[in-house]
C-alpha cells in the first residue's frame, strides 16, 4: 500500500474535527475536487475524481468510517481496490494521510499527495468554521440568528452555510435593525458582498474560494451584535 502525507495549521481541536467528520454526506462534498456521495440504506457510496496535468483520477467504492481521538479515518472499497483517508487533529495542525492499494494506478504517489493535501485544507477549514459558527447560531440551516456577531465571523459564516445546505450556490443575506449585507458564492467562489449602514453603502468584488476567503476579503463590512441571517 502506498501512502502520502500533509500538513496544514488547524486552529482548533478534536471537537472541531469530529463535529464534521461524522457527517461525510455534507463533508465530502466541500473537497476542492469532485466528489459525489450517494446513500442507499446504511450504506455510503462515494466516487472522487480529479485531473492532474495529463491524468485524471477516479475512484469509486462503499464507505466505512471509524473515529477514535484524534484520528478520524475514512476507508474506501470499490471495484479498483481500497482507499484510506485518515486525518489527525493536533497541536496547532491537522495531518492528513492518504493511503492506497490500487493496482496498475499510474502516478498514484503524486496523486495520494493531491487528495492529502487537498482534503486536509477542506477539513480544517470547516472544521474551524463550523464550530465557531454553530455556538453562536440558533435555528435551521437556511434561517437562523448569530448572536455576538462581528466581521470577523463573516468567511467563517460562508463556510457554515456551504457545509450545512450542501450546495455550491448560494446568497447570503444578514440583517439587524440599522445594517444589512449580503454575499453571493457562485459554484464555490465568493464573488461579492454588499453592505448598507445609516453611514452608506458598498459592494466589494472578491473572487476567492470558500475554503480560501478570509477577513480583510470583506473590507469595509462592520457588523457587530445580533444577526438574523437567511439563506437563498
Amino acid at each position: 500500500m502506498e501512502s502520502r502525507m500533509a500538513e496544514v495549521p488547524f486552529n482548533a481541536g478534536w471537537e472541531a474535527l469530529i463535529g464534521v467528520a461524522y457527517m461525510p454526506e455534507k463533508l465530502f462534498p466541500t473537497f476542492p475536487y469532485g466528489v459525489a456521495v450517494a446513500r442507499s440504506g446504511e450504506k455510503l457510496q462515494v466516487r472522487l475524481s480529479f485531473r492532474r496535468f495529463f491524468t485524471k483520477f477516479e475512484f469509486e467504492g462503499r464507505m466505512e468510517f471509524a473515529f477514535n481521538e484524534p484520528h478520524a479515518t475514512y476507508i474506501l472499497k470499490g471495484e479498483k481496490g481500497l482507499l484510506v483517508l485518515s486525518f489527525a487533529a493536533l497541536d496547532g495542525k491537522l495531518i492528513a494521510r492518504a493511503s492506497a492499494d490500487i493496482p496498475g494506478e499510474r502516478g498514484l504517489g503524486k496523486k495520494l499527495k493531491f487528495l492529502a493535501e487537498n482534503s486536509a485544507l477542506a477539513i480544517a477549514r470547516m472544521a474551524e468554521s463550523h464550530h465557531l459558527v454553530s455556538l453562536r447560531a440558533f435555528g435551521s440551516p437556511k434561517d437562523f440568528i448569530i448572536r455576538n456577531f462581528t466581521s470577523s465571523l463573516l468567511p467563517h459564516t460562508v463556510r457554515y452555510v456551504r457545509f450545512n445546505v450542501g450546495t455550491p450556490t448560494f446568497r447570503i443575506n444578514g440583517e439587524n435593525r440599522v445594517e444589512r449585507f449580503t454575499v453571493e458564492v457562485e459554484d464555490n467562489i465568493v464573488t461579492r458582498v454588499e453592505y448598507e449602514s445609516p453611514s452608506g453603502s458598498s459592494i466589494t468584488e472578491v473572487e476567492r474560494s470558500v475554503l480560501e476567503v478570509a477577513e480583510e476579503d470583506f473590507g469595509g463590512v462592520e457588523t457587530r451584535g445580533e444577526y438574523a441571517i437567511r439563506v437563498t
